[in-house]
């Protein structure tokens, strides 16, 4: 029984980490392009 909790926490501990780095990252502010514009591109 001591045995599964130790497992459980460690596995639970282990997990927080990984999604504490990949879970958020960095959110830039949004772009909103207005439909009558038109861009151009150079080729």
């Amino acid at each position: 029984m001591t045995k599964y909790f130790t497992n459980f926490f460690h596995t639970l501990i282990i997990a927080s980490f990984i999604l504490s780095f990949s879970g958020c990252g960095y959110k830039a502010d949004p772009i909103y392009v207005s439909s009558d514009k038109q861009e151009q591109t150079n080729k």
